[in-house]
């Protein structure tokens, strides 16, 4: 730690710009496992060297992770020199073959352009959410350059406002602490300071090829953008933290419009990632709609849906006739309508599950894989089932629904079709195709967590059995 009569939340005065940058950004974390993303180029150098600088005064614990791509013949020869620079720092080393990633198998490294990148990126982060604990810190090199480039590429990827929004100095990425300490700092200075301690980098080929969407706009456009504006990567940087800004104001309104729109008793019986009211969402302004759909997704942590999808899934919701129900698939999730609800609700946990068969039940708790569900028995007195049948008679669960007729409680003893009792409560009928049907000696006695039969409802002083549905889609992934 900083000695004695210094604060170690503020950096020593004898730091130079770079320590101080590091300083702050790493001071909340001072005392997790740093984790240090290190290439061997000249980002990640200084990041690396700043932070061992620092590491005996802040009593840091360091880690560098390298991520091998593979792409180039001298691929192996830049592994090697990382792991010889973590050795002579004394750092804990760790690295990865992207080629070892199965979703690289169908896709060898020849594709080009900003699609290798991003498959690379999405690989690269995967692996460090895997080996960074979550109570843990990832530190990268990422510079004021890279916000101004990346803030481009998005701009010409006609990226939405959050898109725009670019990288952040913190952020979490699906449970991924990130911290960027240089994101304020030209490559200049990181290249300068570098140089002025003679440190060794790596230089790799394929950033000076064009063909990568990022090259391009590095070595062909930032260039001519900044004889006219000296300034221009600061002015890009500015404009992505006004982007947030105006994303954290669009949430806010989301959120509330969200609210206003939700049902808060939307009579489903299984989990579901929300639902609102028709009316209410087809109410907002164009622009507001969007955004609400927008932030469902983001907070469902789903894909968000294309424009042109969105649209036309809006058009279908306000040009809906009476039995018609529009839907549309958002990953692993699909929105559905039922009466005035919106639901979004989550797809099965098995692709290509078949219908369950009938089967028998021994009472006790069971997970069925199709409907994804578990029947979860609950001992009470005077409520759900009564338990003396059920333990004396042959228990069947079974799926088609066909004629069968109940008597419901306080309904008198004339019978109804379980149908219309099922429409009465406002099932949703995807919620009903999945709910067993209870049979006992092959008399139907009820529906969990819907109907009982009067015949088979534990009575006063009775003891019962309430069978619970608990959703296994809410804990998949």
């Amino acid at each position: 730690m900083a000695g004695s009569g210094t604060n170690p939340d503020f950096p020593p005065v004898e730091l130079d710009a770079l320590q101080r940058a590091v300083w702050a950004a790493i001071v909340p974390y001072r005392d997790r496992l740093i984790n240090i993303a290190y290439s061997g180029g000249t980002d990640s150098t200084a990041l690396l060297f700043v932070i061992a600088s620092l590491r005996s005064r802040m009593g840091l614990k360091l880690r560098l992770l390298h991520v091998n791509h593979g792409w180039n013949e001298k691929s192996e020869a830049w592994a090697v020199h990382c792991n010889s620079v973590s050795r002579e720092l004394g750092v804990p080393f760790e690295s990865f073959l992207l080629g070892s990633d199965p979703s690289f198998e169908s896709h060898p490294p020849v594709f080009a352009g900003s699609s290798k990148e991003a498959r690379a990126r999405d690989v690269r982060y995967r692996w460090f959410s895997e080996v960074v604990d979550c109570e843990d810190v990832l530190l990268t090199g990422h510079h004021l350059d890279d916000q101004a480039e990346t803030l481009l590429l998005r701009l010409m990827r006609g990226s939405s406002v959050r898109g725009l929004a670019a990288m952040r100095s913190e952020q979490t990425l699906d449970g991924l602490k990130v911290v960027r300490p240089f994101l304020n700092v030209p490559r200049g200075t990181l290249v300068r300071w570098v140089s002025d301690k003679g440190l060794r980098v790596l230089d790799d080929p394929s950033n000076n090829d064009d063909a990568f969407d990022r090259n391009f706009l590095r070595h062909a456009i930032l260039p001519r953008l900044c004889t006219r504006w000296p300034e221009t990567a600061k002015i890009l940087g500015r404009a992505a933290l006004q982007f947030e800004d105006t994303q954290m104001l669009l949430d806010e309104v989301a959120a509330e419009d969200f609210a206003r729109c939700r049902f808060s008793d939307p009579s489903s019986y299984l989990f579901h990632l929300g639902v609102v009211s028709i009316e209410g969402i087809l109410g907002l302004s164009r622009a507001r709609l969007l955004n609400v759909f927008r932030f469902w997704a983001r907070v469902c942590t789903l894909q968000s849906p294309s424009e042109r999808a969105l649209r036309e899934f809006i058009r279908q919701l306000e040009t809906a006739g009476p039995g018609s129900s529009p839907s549309m698939k958002l990953g692993s999730a699909v929105f559905r309508t039922y009466q005035d609800g919106l639901f979004l609700v989550p797809c099965p946990v098995r692709k290509n599950a078949s219908k369950p068969a009938e089967r028998f039940w021994d009472g006790s708790s069971v997970k069925i894989y199709g409907p994804d569900i578990e029947l979860v028995p609950k001992r009470t007195v005077a409520s759900g089932f009564r338990a003396a049948l059920l333990s004396d008679g042959v228990i069947e669960l079974r799926w088609r629904r066909g004629s069968t007729r109940v008597t419901p409680l306080g309904r008198g003893p004339q019978r109804h079709t379980l149908r219309k009792v099922l429409q009465e409560i406002r099932m949703p009928p995807w919620e009903r195709d999945r709910i067993p049907l209870i049979f006992v000696n092959g008399e139907f006695a009820g529906m969990p967590q819907a109907v009982v039969d009067q015949s088979y409802r534990a009575g006063a002083g009775e003891a019962g059995l309430e069978i619970h549905l608990r959703d296994l889609r809410e804990s998949c992934d």
